[in-house]
């Protein structure tokens, strides 16, 4: 198994997973015989009825919604109610039931055996109704598995979004290849002579990985449906002359997007360390040798105010001070010191003035530093 495809596994292990909790059984049984059971879902419908108005709509058993098993702890639960809420298909309302019911001792109790219950009462429904319900719970299941794939793809694949969004070339496009007439799991042929080097073999190294490819092509037909709804109801077609024949700005862009992205967040936010990413940086301010901070965040922290301690409190040693310490800060500055110089050669936005000699060297010492 591929890396790529060891990643994406394990994004879906947590927010797309079976529903072993959840069973239409086979066999039926008359409805007289299971009026105890019909009594007892009746008691917990008072109590809880919307986790039963949930059930007879096939939505999967809430272990399912937030991708957890029935020995998962409280914190584990709470840490997978976090994750569904920012991907998931599942209603707002259904992910607050969940987590609501599988935090609490007593209604995590009840709701095993409400489980329990129900799965005992659908004997007694016809095989026609059985077949609706399981349905209905199946196309719940595939909705959810969709939605984390693009999820995982809007985390993991900004380049590729990027360049769809402002209406570059697709990756087929650029080969010249018709990607309907391929057939399923056919190589894509690499032949556009025209096309730089690099690039060719970047792109032909995606649509040539299987995983890769099926999440490029995941994309497509996603944002492709997207833009046909667009188009109807707003007349806004999705134009295509971005950096067409600038073949080493695509490039940039289609490795490197995720870099230039930080770049432009750190920018944002801490403009005024660029003066600290030459000659003067804020460790030499402090008089501190980088690869002598200890690894462990707390002797890190007691190692950096010793070296602030007998320090003339200036501006800039303040500043620096205040960064370093601070781990997420120092985590963002070691970045800036390592990539800042290539990246700021191409900003994102001005990437279309910029030429080719210029996006052509920050290639390279992005290359040889990523």
């Amino acid at each position: 198994m591929g890396a790529e495809k060891e990643a994406y596994d394990a994004w879906m292990r947590l927010f797309a997973c079976d529903d072993p909790y959840w069973e239409v059984p086979t066999r039926y049984m008359d409805r007289s015989r299971v009026g105890q059971q019909e009594k007892k879902l009746d008691r917990f419908e008072r109590r809880y009825p919307k986790c039963i108005d949930d059930l007879f709509i096939g939505v999967p058993t809430y272990y399912c919604v937030l991708c957890v098993t029935k020995n998962d702890s409280p914190d584990a639960i709470k840490e997978a109610y976090e994750r569904k809420k920012k991907h998931s298909t599942y209603p707002d309302e259904v992910i607050e039931r969940a987590y609501e019911m599988l935090t609490d001792d007593k209604k995590r109790r009840d709701y095993n055996e409400i489980i329990r219950v129900f799965m005992k009462l659908l004997s007694a429904f016809t095989a026609k109704e059985k077949q609706e319900l399981m349905e209905e719970h199946e196309d719940w299941l595939k909705e959810e598995k969709k939605r984390a794939t693009f999820g995982y793809i809007m985390e993991k694949r900004h380049g590729w979004l990027y360049l769809f969004h402002r209406g570059a070339l697709t990756l087929y496009e650029l080969l010249k290849v018709d990607r309907a007439k391929l057939k399923a799991g056919a190589a894509v042929e690499c032949k556009n002579k025209h096309l730089d080097r690099r690039l060719l073999e970047e792109v032909c190294a995606i649509l040539n990985n299987p995983q890769l490819r099926f999440e490029y092509d995941f994309m497509l037909d996603t944002m492709d449906t997207m833009d046909t709804m667009v188009e109807k109801v707003a007349g806004i077609r999705r134009k295509k002359p971005f950096l067409k024949g600038r073949d080493a700005a695509y490039l940039l862009l289609l490795k490197y997007n995720d870099y230039l992205e930080k770049y432009g967040d750190i920018m944002d936010n801490h403009g005024d360390w660029v003066d600290y990413t030459g000659d003067k940086t804020f460790y030499n301010l402090l008089n501190i040798n980088a690869d002598s901070i200890p690894a462990d965040k707390r002797d890190a922290e007691n190692w950096i105010r010793r070296a602030y301690k007998d320090k003339e409190r200036t501006p800039e040693v303040n500043l620096a001070y205040n960064v370093l310490k601070n781990f997420r800060l120092k985590e963002d500055y070691d970045w800036l010191l390592k990539h800042g110089k290539w990246v700021s050669m191409v900003l994102r936005k001005k990437i279309e003035e910029t030429d080719d000699a210029r996006i052509n060297e920050a290639l390279k010492l992005a290359d040889a530093l990523v």
